[in-house]
């Protein structure tokens, strides 16, 4: 008798033991994490870069950035944070500030303003800085680049101007225009960039923010 009742207690407990579970909940989508050498803006989402951690890097930054290209109004509302920076490097001698950005997170279009000598803490403001027709010229010097896909490129000539109007924190705000050259005939005509304007937040790697 006390086998038989040992036995049933073990079914019994065999029997709880089975139960089917409750299904797990439903796990959420990965977030795919991009290595900073992976990183070709514009042409990512950003959504793709949530949940970053020190070693990669959240690639939108807040502002604005617009201009008329041959009349054509355009707002560039993707701001990468990798084209939105003020590098100082003393030691190497360089000073550097980047401005640009993408009319969408998945375009392949882009306009970049590349400033060289300039260190935005120690400029006495409104400061012009004109583009410069080669690499060669000496001091602050602007240039302003225009791209679609990874090939065609139109790129500033002499006489065009990069206005820093205001540098607060790590904010920037100013003007451009200028006159952009096809690297070749092929890609199409030049483009007038009038009435451009950039207010943008940069990072700041080794360059002062403004005063707050």
């Amino acid at each position: 008798m006390r086998l038989l009742l040992s036995a049933l207690v073990l079914v019994a407990c065999g029997r709880n033991d089975a139960a089917t579970p409750p299904p797990p909940a439903k796990a959420d989508a990965e977030v795919k994490r991009v290595e900073l050498a992976e990183i070709d803006a514009p042409h990512h989402d950003p959504a793709s870069m949530a949940g970053s951690e020190d070693q990669f890097l959240v690639v939108q930054t807040k502002g604005s950035l617009s201009a008329t290209l041959n009349g054509v109004v355009t707002r560039f509302e993707f701001l990468p944070t990798g084209a939105n920076a003020a590098i100082l490097k003393e030691d190497k001698g360089i000073a550097r500030v980047s401005i640009g950005g993408a009319p969408t997170s998945k375009a392949s279009t882009m306009i970049e303003l590349s400033l060289e000598g300039v260190r935005l803490d120690q400029l006495t403001l409104p400061a012009t800085i004109p583009t410069a027709a080669g690499e060669e010229k000496a001091g602050p010097r602007a240039r302003i680049d225009y791209t679609i896909g990874e090939q065609k490129r139109w790129r500033s000539e002499a006489g065009g101007t990069v206005v820093i109007e205001s540098y607060v924190g790590k904010r920037v705000t100013g003007t451009f225009a200028g006159k952009l050259v096809p690297r070749t005939a092929a890609f199409g005509p030049p483009i007038d960039v009038t009435d451009g304007n950039f207010n943008v937040e940069l990072r700041l790697n080794g360059a002062p923010p403004g005063p707050s």
